[in-house]
Order: structure tokens, then C-alpha cells, then sequence
């Protein structure tokens, strides 16, 4: 009896151990695909510098949308070249980086919460934001399906 109470224990245990460690095991197997949504981001960013909105049009799903700051949503690949090409119109192609990135999700979806600085020809910071990016795998591909930010408190210079 008191070996039946022994292996009972230690069965318990074990199973104990794995149900712990399985979702810490099968979290590690569901981490979302960083490196290939910075590949992604680095795209955006080479077209935007180039003034290429078309080619960010396409980084988009078909109903991917821009959520901007007290805007409209902007909806679909013609509708986000356009919302690129008038705010830039006539100016020299700008330049972005992204940096502070988490990302959340797996193999199908991944959420993404960065921060973005926009500058100038002569390198001016134009904006510095916060961003959320929801990236849908589509044929493969990932692409970006929804688009939100918002500015980042002025920064404080000597004059202020």
C-alpha cells in the first residue's frame, strides 16, 4: 500500500510539472515572427523614402485600413496611396525609422506596438510617435491590415 501511495505522489508531481511546463513549451513554438514583420516594416520604410506610396499601397491587405489621428479610416490599397501621396505632395520623400518594438501573436496574426520618427531631407524630426500595426498572413505574405498612431508629446527644447 505504501508503494502504491509513493508512485501516486510521485505521478502526481510529474504531471504537476508538465501541466506547467507545456504552455511555457508550446509558447515558445507560438512566438510571433519577428524577424519577418522588421522585414515588413523595412519595406514601408524603404518605399516611403523613396516617395513610393504605391508601393506602400500594396504592403496592405485588401481592406487594410489607417486609423489616423483625428481622421478618417482610410480603407483599402488606392485609398492609403492617396492618403500618402496628398500628405506629401510636393515635398521631397521623407525618411522612418521604427524602434521600441514588441510584438504580440503567432504564424497567422501579430500585433505590433512600436515607435516611429519621421524626418526631413536635411534630417528635421517631423514626427515621433506611437504606433499599433496588426499584420495578417495572406498567401504567404504578410501584410499589414490595420494601421493606427498618434503623436508623441511635443519634445522640450532650451526655449521652452
Amino acid at each position: 500500500m505504501q508503494q502504491i501511495r509513493l508512485c501516486t505522489a510521485a505521478l502526481a508531481a510529474c504531471v504537476s510539472f508538465f501541466s506547467f511546463a507545456a504552455p511555457a513549451i508550446a509558447g515558445d513554438a507560438q512566438r510571433p515572427p519577428e524577424a519577418a514583420i522588421k522585414a515588413e516594416n523595412a519595406r514601408w520604410a524603404d518605399a516611403f523614402a523613396r516617395g513610393d506610396y504605391e508601393a506602400i499601397g500594396r504592403l496592405y491587405t485588401r481592406d487594410g485600413t489607417l486609423l489616423p489621428p483625428g481622421g478618417d479610416k482610410v480603407t483599402g490599397s488606392t485609398a492609403i496611396t492617396g492618403y500618402f501621396a496628398k500628405g506629401y505632395a510636393g515635398l521631397k520623400p521623407h525618411t522612418v525609422s521604427f524602434s521600441h518594438d514588441e510584438f504580440y501573436g503567432n504564424n497567422q496574426i501579430v500585433t505590433e506596438v512600436s515607435d516611429a520618427e519621421i524626418r526631413d531631407q536635411s534630417g528635421k524630426l517631423t514626427f515621433r510617435g506611437k504606433q499599433i500595426l496588426i499584420f495578417v498572413k495572406q498567401g504567404g505574405a504578410w501584410k499589414l491590415h490595420r494601421d493606427m498612431w498618434n503623436e508623441y508629446a511635443a519634445l522640450k527644447t532650451d526655449e521652452n
